[in-house]
């Protein structure tokens, strides 16, 4: 019996059958009951971490956690998309600042995030952890991660020649006394081109990384606690004219030195002497820069004003806990005996140099040994101290195209301040930065969820402080 439509569509559905039949059977054979938790991370560091303290965890309580690594952007897309579509995501995961914001475009009530503000209050981590770092995983007054980090930021700097150049750095306590000091001994023309050999500081041309750090030291944010956008400030203007002086220009102290192999030569020819360094970046010099070890040191940033804060924050890393969960106690507790646990941190600073928010941590032996790379500093006694100081960071839901926005006005400044100088600089500056800001505000007034009567609504609920 012939099949009717000829070989070759016969042959093609029989290829189909045994194709379905084995994909049916393989499903069957490997599929594997859900584990107790699914926690994503997306650092190769902390993966390596948890895999040595989880087990600990499944034998205490009985139960299997399954641990995956993501990079953060698929991470960060991925979980967008199944939060809003319903489908199937981890019980826990690990969110990078500033990426949080992401996540909080709608009502508080559909962040997708269990909101841990009344757990972490009843606990009282709000008061044993740095209290500012919660700010990065909050909206509306409300806490949707426990913070895993600090993040202090200090400069870093080739010791050995600043003290060739008789610097003092404990002289230099306000950044109008760092520029004195670049102009008058770090600055120069070295074999006599007409061009700079040697510069004090590194920082970009469009304020990545470093403009919001100087701008959070000096008090100055894109959004406040309630998601307001305030990018365009009067303490936002100053900063950035003061950026762009230090950036760009015949007087500038500083030379955009980028980043990996470019950045590493710079700093070991001494083409830059001082680096801003926040406690995760001074692991990732002494191990890419080896061959300034003894030769660096660290220094608190320069205060704005005298006796102002000593330091900033750059990055950070949260663990959210999903409303898709079906274990969300078991989850909190994991979240607690990874971020609470004393036993991890010494081996956690020993390899990164990563100051916990859990202030009764840094009493550790760990965090009082000399360093070799930095001079024999105690430097994690120096971020130590520096952590109560770390100012709050409210990302908000706009927060990238803010800052994108924002390096667009520095961009455009500094090639209007190297035509035309400081005549007329603030009133071009403060123009464009408001022609930002309004397009930004649009964009937000769009969001009928971020409303007044929806912050209304949460400031009800209780705010975070």
């Amino acid at each position: 019996m012939e099949f009717p439509y000829g070989k070759a569509p016969f042959w093609i559905l029989v290829v189909a059958i045994i194709t379905g039949a084995t994909m049916t059977v393989c499903q069957m054979l490997t599929s594997a009951p859900r584990p107790d938790l699914v926690f994503v991370v997306f650092a190769p560091a902390h993966y390596a971490a948890y895999q040595k303290l989880i087990p600990q965890f499944e034998k205490a309580h009985n139960v299997k956690v399954q641990l995956q690594q993501i990079h953060q952007r698929p991470l960060q897309t991925r979980l967008q998309s199944a939060l809003l579509a319903g489908t199937e995501v981890p019980d826990m995961v690990e969110i990078m600042n500033p990426f949080m914001g992401a996540f909080m475009k709608g009502p508080l009530k559909d962040v997708g995030f269990v909101d841990l503000t009344d757990r972490i209050k009843a606990e009282h981590l709000d008061e044993r952890m740095v209290a500012s770092r919660f700010s990065i995983w909050s909206s509306r007054g409300r806490i949707f991660a426990l913070p895993h980090d600090v993040h202090p930021a200090a400069l870093a700097y080739r010791r050995d020649i600043v003290e060739e150049l008789g610097i003092d750095v404990k002289k230099i306590e306000t950044w109008d006394d760092f520029v004195k000091v670049a102009h008058e001994k770090i600055v120069k023309d070295l074999d006599g081109d007409g061009i700079p050999d040697r510069y004090a500081l590194d920082l970009t041309i469009s304020g990545t990384s470093f403009f919001p750090l100087l701008l959070l030291q000096r008090g100055g944010r894109y959004f406040d606690e309630q998601g307001n956008l305030t990018m365009d400030s009067e303490l936002t203007i100053d900063t950035m004219i003061w950026y762009i002086r230090q950036s760009r220009g015949e007087n500038r102290i500083s030379f955009p030195a980028g980043e990996g192999q470019p950045f590493y030569k710079a700093l070991s020819d001494g083409l830059i002497l001082f680096t801003f360094v926040p406690d995760w970046k001074s692991k990732v010099l002494e191990l890419d820069a080896n061959n300034l070890k003894g030769k660096m040191a660290l220094m608190p940033l320069p205060a704005w004003e005298k006796g102002g804060r000593r330091t900033s924050t750059w990055g950070g890393t949260g663990l959210a806990i999903t409303e898709q969960s079906k274990n969300k106690e078991l989850a909190w507790e994991l979240a607690k005996y990874l971020y609470l646990n004393k036993e991890d941190f010494s081996e956690r600073f020993a390899l990164l140099n990563i100051i916990p928010p859990l202030k009764e941590a840094w009493n550790l032996p760990a965090f009082q040994v000399q360093n070799e790379y930095y001079s024999g500093q105690k430097i994690g006694r120096l971020y130590a101290e520096l952590a109560p100081e770390t100012p709050p960071d409210y990302v908000g839901a706009y927060y990238e195209m803010v800052d994108g926005k924002s390096r667009e006005v520095l961009v455009d400044g500094g090639v209007y301040y190297e035509k035309y100088g400081d005549k007329g600089l603030r009133e071009y500056v403060t123009e464009r930065l408001k022609q930002k800001a309004a397009y930004v505000r649009k964009v937000m007034d769009r969001n009928v969820f971020l409303r007044p009567n929806e912050t209304a609504d949460a400031n009800a609920a209780g705010a975070v402080k």
